[in-house]
């Protein structure tokens, strides 16, 4: 889903900050602001630079909400790295095999920059394309893989 091009103003962006607990790391704090963002895109108030009392009340409940989404995030995932996709997802399948047919066994780079992937990402897609083959090629083991 590709959001709308407006943004947020300082007024509704401020309600966030309002709603964060303190020692949030600057990456945790973007995070939450993509959260509360995404969420208040969806509505055709976002983006007045004086908000009424009506539509402060739905951005201090998306607030909260997007807040309690990255603490739960936080508490989940922290201490782990992840990776976050692009969001190409509606054309991975024909396009990862592309790629990987194009694969010579050390082009990551060269893939990443013709597919504006990142290197990480491309090294993710060939691998697991890598894996999928060799667990066709491998079959099934009686009373293993059952």
């Amino acid at each position: 889903m590709t959001m709308p091009a407006r943004r947020l103003t300082e007024a509704e962006a401020a309600v966030l900050a309002q709603h964060l607990p303190a020692g949030l790391t600057d990456e945790v704090r973007d995070v939450a602001w993509c959260l509360f963002e995404s969420i208040a895109l969806m509505d055709s108030r976002a983006g007045t630079a004086h908000p009424d009392p009506a539509w402060l009340r739905v951005l201090h409940a998306m607030a909260r909400i997007a807040t309690v989404q990255v603490l739960h995030l936080c508490a989940e995932k922290g201490g782990k790295t992840i990776y976050l996709a692009k969001g190409v997802a509606a054309y991975l399948s024909a396009r990862d095999l592309q790629m990987c047919s194009e694969f010579r066994g050390d082009n990551y780079h060269v893939l990443a920059r013709r597919y504006g992937l990142t290197e990480m990402r491309v090294r993710q897609i060939v691998n697991d394309w890598h894996e999928e083959q060799i667990r066709m090629r491998q079959g099934r083991l009686p009373g293993i893989d059952d």
